[in-house]
């Protein structure tokens, strides 16, 4: 999942003129968390800049160093849980983390800022994907990890990061950006067992991306920023073909995560409410529009299970923004919200 989601929709509240609202109560209720259908509920992020993960709303610390930290990918297999993110040091650099089932491994040595972004699980093998800084320079190399040793994506652009990993097979694929010196906005692009493809254009900034593996199919998403204004649009390819461009009549639509079942393609983000212009969760269905939040809620990630649809995220109000996921629209608030939370990833578990 990409980090810079929460910075990216900061930015254009200022911009919008935007202001937060009290949030409506949506304290959490323990019977829904625990689940009647013996569902498990697992959602990764941070709560007061601490990466942690949640299992069925009871708290899993993470980031246990004096510095902030986050965990920006999730992936659960049987009773384990792989969690991908970071954390600064006492040198104040950023070390790209691995967590299993709690326990931390560094990626790397903290010399040079780095980032965990994304974590798959293949057999007996954990890919993790995410960038470095380059010795001596301020700009990023992508690369992955495999069971902890790094695979740098061999780029001539100045600055290049992978915000997404999957296995399908012997094929590796890795979505992320990059942009060259002399270009002003970044670029979409994914690698396939190395071997890059540009996806957007320069006309275009490149914001969010993901990608996932589902019937043996690969399906990735991206959004771009396409106007003066800071707005989005959302584009998601099968198998790296023709881009279907979403379209529901607003102006902007900012994906963050897609997820497809009995070929409906599902993309949860956030778009604009119409009436007063404020941003709010949505997810679309096969480009259709489901509103799951009130105003100034933020959709990061999405999971199916069954007929159910979670999508996560977090909650802007007056006094900080709870970590919140929506089950079928209704909300389930993990934080109290007195301080800065929020959910990158969801995953949900039947018994």
């Amino acid at each position: 999942m990409n980090i810079k989601s929460l910075f990216y929709f900061v930015s254009i509240l200022l911009l919008l003129g935007l202001t937060a609202i009290q949030c409506s109560d949506t304290n959490r209720d323990d019977d829904d968390i625990t689940s009647s259908d013996k569902s498990t509920v697992y959602a990764a992020g941070r709560e007061d800049y601490k990466a942690k993960y949640w299992k069925n709303g009871n708290p899993v610390p993470l980031g246990t160093g004096s510095g902030s930290s986050d965990a920006t990918g999730m992936a659960v297999v049987g009773n384990d849980v792989h969690v991908a993110g970071y954390e600064i040091n006492a040198n104040g650099k950023y070390v790209a983390k691995y967590w299993k089932n709690g326990v931390a491994t560094d990626l790397t040595d903290g010399s040079r800022d780095a980032f965990a972004n994304d974590v798959f699980i293949s057999g007996s093998d954990i890919y993790i994907a995410g960038q470095e800084m380059k010795p001596g320079e301020t700009v990023y190399a992508a690369k992955y990890w495999k069971n902890g040793v790094a695979v740098t994506l061999a780029d001539d652009a100045q600055n290049v990061i992978a915000t997404g990993i999957v296995v399908l097979g012997s094929d590796v694929y890795v979505i992320g950006e990059r942009r060259m010196q002399n270009w002003l906005t970044p670029v979409t692009c994914y690698w396939k067992n190395g071997q890059r493809t540009d996806i957007s254009g320069q006309d275009t900034t490149a914001s969010d991306q993901d990608i996932i593996v589902s019937g043996g199919n690969i399906y990735m998403m991206w959004s771009v920023v396409y106007n003066n204004s800071g707005q989005l649009q959302t584009r998601y390819s099968k198998n790296a073909g023709n881009p279907t461009l979403l379209q529901d009549g607003t102006p902007h639509i900012g994906g963050n995560a897609i997820a497809v079942i009995d070929n409906d393609v599902y993309i949860a983000g956030t778009g604009i409410n119409t009436n007063n212009q404020s941003f709010i969760s949505k997810y679309w269905k096969n480009g259709a529009p489901v509103t799951v939040g009130t105003d100034d809620s933020f959709a990061l990630s999405l999971y199916l299970s069954g007929n159910d649809v979670y999508v996560a995220g977090y909650q802007e109000s007056q006094s900080g923004s709870p970590a919140v996921y929506w089950k079928n629209g209704k909300a389930q608030q993990l934080t109290n919200g007195s301080g800065s939370a929020l959910i990158r990833q969801i995953i949900v578990q039947q018994q």
